[in-house]
């Protein structure tokens, strides 16, 4: 075989989870517009060690045969998948959730990740805007995004620093294959450090072996337009790839502000030989999208949907002794990002019973959140633990202004990893050997930067026209005046290194075709090494340092051709943040950084019953997690500081428990119907009292224990209907989300909420080069009610309470929550060639 050499170097070095590996297989599926016979699934992942690529080949230039045999159209869609697309025939021992092409096509062209797994079980996903530009949020089985993990074509793309997601700047809908999410826990080989949540994978199509493409043009409400054009080179000798750029833009629909995003993504396969492949996928986005006002539940009732955000600049702002007053308005609440996202995912055959998979990968970023500070001439402001005075920021006469600076907070990540793998199939075992290494560098910096003569941001990245103080500037360290720094002040300066090594093996033993164990376990080191270079900062240089031990096990037995039992035990881990390494209380004696908190660990537990039959399939999952230092982001009162003074910080809040019920239904294609249902019941308590500080600045706890887990509705449902006769398609997605609490305490309460969204097509026959042309109309919230739909910030309580030991605690904050978009539209035009 070609390149053994190869495989053996890459085997030295390190590389990838199987969840980006493998060959893709066609889907099976049957042959009548009736009721289907059933085929078993070649996409379910079989187990801790199946090959994430197993979803399906998708010819993306076009297929053969008639759509609904099996067969993908030019677009990836067969006809034939369960549920309209949102259900597969799974394998695993544990919970997992599939949409394929079939549903995704019909999905808005502009569909976040987020909105395309929106009906899946223990999925609670929202957005302030209807098309996903804004990215917004997602919680699964009342775990927030950034207690998931998230991978694409098997390289892990949570931030590296603090694990947040932000999904509008990823691949772009018609290069996506599959999307999955295992709720509950991440897989053994999955690449992650703080993913205690569940882990979401997503699978870019592979290129077409047919020269051609597809064009797509999409137009809607809110001035929305869309641009994306993919070409595939067809079959060359053993190389086969396509190239594709995306424009997408619009405005607000509140009137505060404008998206737009430039995507170019590439995927490339070259076969050297049966059973050895290598692939590369490199995405590059470039976005700048303007934040979105969080009303609290008051500025809601009131009408208050943009909570008081200037939209334009007065003729006189530049002239304004104080500019304080226009800190929100919309122009500087701006959030440029561009990041490029690298993957190698590729698989040898070193032997007829052994095999390596490795995935190199890199992922870089560069970007910031916008804002502007208030520069007070006259009380001066704070640079890391100094006081700065006696510095003209407006350039008037007198030291009285208070003038806003640009000062966003930039974050620059370099972020290269690999891991491997090697799986050796022994009689009725399969067992797997690897390695997983990271070493990712997070730079963080805050520069200010004086705003242009016309009061707009001269620039977004802020990289040239950065603040130094000037001869003259007073700087005191409490109250003993010291030298003042050189060099652009900054609001924060830190390095992140983070390095990260996991062993991990495990076994799949199967039984007589009808019992599968499966057991492995990893061990995890990482290590993050903070500096802080903000002057005088209280503690400049933070080590962390964990290491876990991951043991999990599953079992699944097929009672017979139609219905199979599961059962997993699993466990997890989630690092602290980078930031609560160097984050200080705001006091002027800059107390120690709150640094003291331990890794999260849960273990969670499942067993259910699938059924997989000729008119539909089902999936229902019981499941129990139980979390020690459970860590959540929250304002903390100074204790040592001047007043009611709040530091935004993670916490260890103690243990938690999550149980609860799972289920899912999609049929099989009858009279060109595919019905979809699924729901969740969930119980989620907090099991300790948080530890805090009450207005006399002593010790007390709150009275959290046995109160539910704020942002986790108690029950959902969701119901999709697919139509699709090869010429006529359409669907209706509907969603209810139960209501659900904003603060930890229970002492505020968003109400539940229904969503109703619809789409209407035809696809025409081919014409000349034009292949399967489609008119696509999506519409949205045909009910046009403006929800709450989600918590954005949660507070500790909103009113003041008395703790368990009896001091007064006040407020801690007031929570602020997404507001959903009501009715829009967005009609497509695409055709591949």
């Amino acid at each position: 075989m070609k390149l053994k050499t190869l495989a053996l170097a890459l085997l030295a070095g390190t590389a990838l989870p199987p969840s980006a590996l493998g060959q893709t297989a066609p889907p099976d599926a049957a042959a009548q517009p009736g009721a289907q016979p059933r085929s078993r699934d070649s996409r379910a992942m079989g187990g801790l060690t199946a090959a994430p690529t197993d979803f399906g080949t998708v010819q993306a230039g076009g297929g053969e045969g008639t759509p609904g045999d099996g067969a993908p159209n030019p677009f990836g869609v067969t006809r034939a998948d369960l549920g309209g697309g949102y259900m597969i025939e799974e394998d695993a021992t544990k919970t997992r959730s599939t949409v394929t092409r079939d549903a995704i096509d019909k999905l808005q062209p502009t569909a976040s990740p987020y909105q395309m797994i929106q009906l899946l079980p223990g999925v609670n996903a929202v957005s302030t805007d209807n098309i996903g530009l804004s990215g917004g949020n997602v919680r699964v089985r009342g775990f927030n995004s950034d207690h998931l993990g998230f991978t694409i074509e098997g390289a892990p793309i949570n931030d590296s620093g603090n694990f947040a997601l932000y999904p509008q700047e990823y691949v772009d809908s018609e290069n996506i294959s599959s999307i999955s999410i295992a709720q509950g826990s991440a897989d053994l080989d999955s690449p992650h450090i703080g993913a205690v949540g569940g882990v979401i994978n997503m699978y870019m199509i592979d290129p077409s072996k047919t020269a051609g493409g597809v064009l797509s043009f999409s137009a809607g409400s809110n001035a929305t337009f869309r641009e994306y054009m993919r070409v595939d080179t067809g079959q060359i000798g053993d190389y086969r790839g396509y190239v594709s750029f995306s424009h997408l833009g619009d405005n607000h629909w509140n009137h505060l502000g404008r998206d737009d995003r430039y995507n170019i993504e590439m995927k490339s396969v070259y076969d050297i030989d049966a059973g050895d492949t290598i692939r590369l996928s490199v995405i590059y986005n470039d976005m700048t999208n303007t934040q979105w006002p969080f009303p609290t539940l008051a500025q809601y009732s009131a009408g208050n949907y943009t909570t008081g955000w200037p939209a334009h600049l007065p003729s006189n702002f530049t002239t304004l002794s104080n500019q304080s007053a226009y800190a929100n308005y919309a122009g500087y609440k701006i959030n440029p990002f561009k990041n490029v996202i690298a993957s190698a995912p590729s698989n040898f055959t070193l032997a007829p019973n052994l095999t390596f998979d490795t995935i190199p990968y890199f992922w870089y970023g560069f970007g910031n959140g916008g804002g502007v500070t208030a520069m007070n001439e006259a009380t001066g402001i704070g640079w890391g633990g100094l006081k700065v005075t006696n510095v003209n920021y407006g350039g008037g006469s007198t030291l009285t202004d208070n003038v806003l600076y640009y000062n966003p907070s930039i974050t620059e990540t370099v972020r290269p990893g690999v891991i491997n793998k090697l799986t050796w199939t022994m009689d009725a075992h399969k067992l797997v050997l690897g390695y997983w290494l990271e070493d990712a560098l997070h730079h963080q910096w805050g520069p200010f930067e004086p705003l242009a003569s016309d009061g707009s941001v001269a620039d977004p990245f802020a990289v040239s026209n950065n603040f130094a103080l000037p001869a003259g500037a007073v700087c005191k360290s409490g109250s003993t005046p010291v030298a003042c720094p050189g060099g652009p002040m900054q609001k924060r300066a830190a390095w992140t290194h983070t390095l990260t090594n996991v062993i991990f093996v495990g076994d799949t033993w199967t039984y007589n075709d009808k019992l599968t164990f499966e057991l492995g376990a990893k061990q995890a080191f990482i290590d993050r090494h903070v500096v802080n270079q903000l002057p005088y900062a209280a503690s400049p240089v933070v080590d962390l340092h964990n290491t876990a031990f991951l043991p999990t096990a599953g079992v699944r037995y097929r009672w017979d051709d139609k219905n199979q039992f599961i059962a997993s035990v699993s466990t997890t881990i989630r690092t602290a943040p980078n930031y609560n390494l160097y984050t200080a209380y705001a006091n002027g004696a800059m107390t120690a950084p709150i640094n003291s908190i331990p890794p999260e660990r849960g273990v969670s537990y499942e067993i259910g019953h699938r059924h997989q039959g000729e008119l539909f399939a089902t999936s229902v999952t019981g499941f129990l997690s139980r979390f020690d230092h459970f860590q959540q982001s929250t304002n903390e009162l100074d204790p040592a500081g001047t007043g009611a003074t709040y530091t935004g910080v993670t916490l260890d809040v103690g243990r938690l428990m999550i149980y609860g019920v799972d289920a899912e239904i999609g049929f099989r294609r009858w009279n060109n119907f595919r019905p979809y249902v699924s729901g969740e019941l969930v119980h989620s308590e907090m099991l300790d009292n948080w530890r805090t500080t009450t207005t006399a600045k002593s010790l007390d706890y709150l009275p959290t224990k046995g109160k539910q887990l704020p942002g986790t509705p108690n029950s959902s449902v969701a119901v999709g209907i697919d139509y699709d006769d090869g010429h006529i398609l359409g669907n209706l997605i509907f969603k209810a989300i139960a209501g659900q609490y904003s603060t930890y305490v229970n002492d505020e309460r968003i109400p539940g909420y229904g969503r109703l969204d619809a789409m209407i097509g035809y696809r025409f026959d081919d014409y000349g080069w034009a292949k399967k042309p489609t008119l696509q109309l999506n519409l949205f919230n045909l009910t046009d009610r403006v929800v709450l739909t989600g918590v954005n910030s949660l507070a500790n309580n909103a009113k003041a309470t008395t703790g368990t030991l009896g001091g007064a605690i006040a407020a801690s904050g007031t929570p602020n929550y997404y507001l959903g978009q009501g009715f829009s539209a967005l009609l497509t035009m695409k055709t591949a060639f």
